[in-house]
């Protein structure tokens, strides 16, 4: 069960469909996991509908449909996509990953830690795996911009708390922490962040150049 959820502004932007893409997956991914928040935003989408009812009616022109209708009927058809998707991962994300992730482009900035980049959206927001090895521990470092994980497979830990599968979590640039996999299992995590990560310490003038996006 998720012990981490998004925010009430943000799911209510995800109800209205308003959130940027990075947003809504990360969202998504976190809704297929956890009950109390799909509770949460069938209730915001309720109330929404009652103050939709409540707004006046806009006239329209009586023309109006006839027009639609002559736009989709000249519309070329589109050729289905049919794409494979894997039921290991929530559907918001295995749209975006090929059948395994072994075909994923994968980056390796240090021994515990993988990442691999799966698309920029339409905000600049980088959406993209991180992947930790068992008991393996990412060195101290801060956010250059907002980032938002969810916890996927396995779970770790930091100095601001434990995380597990579902878990929706948010790192500011004033967030500092050095997270480490639990011993037992390799951590897989979705992110969605503004900018990389810059470490600190030692390290830092090393590692930080492979950490760009």
């Amino acid at each position: 069960m998720s012990q981490w959820h998004p925010q009430t502004d943000q799911l209510v932007e995800f109800a209205a469909g308003t959130c940027h893409t990075g947003m809504s997956v990360a969202i998504s991914v976190h809704l297929h996991y956890c009950a109390q928040c799909r509770v949460a935003l069938s209730e915001l989408e309720s109330t929404s509908a009652v103050l939709f009812e409540q707004q006046a009616a806009v006239p329209v022109a009586d023309s109006a449909f006839d027009l639609l209708m002559q736009r989709i009927q000249h519309e070329p058809a589109a050729e289905p996509m049919v794409k494979p998707v894997s039921s290991r991962f929530p559907k918001a994300l295995a749209t975006l990953l090929p059948e395994s992730l072994d075909e994923l482009n994968w980056r390796q900035p240090m021994k515990n830690l993988r990442v691999s980049h799966l698309m920029t959206d339409e905000s600049g927001m980088i959406i993209g795996l991180h992947h930790m090895k068992a008991g393996g521990r990412v060195p101290n470092h801060y956010h250059r911009g907002d980032e938002i994980s969810v916890v996927l497979e396995g779970g770790f830990s930091d100095q601001l708390g434990s995380y597990g599968v579902g878990d929706f979590i948010v790192r500011t640039p004033s967030d500092t922490h050095s997270p480490r996999a639990d011993a037992h299992e390799d951590c897989l995590m979705l992110s969605v962040v503004t900018a990389p990560v810059k470490l600190t310490g030692a390290l830092g003038w090393l590692l930080n150049p492979f950490l760009k996006a």
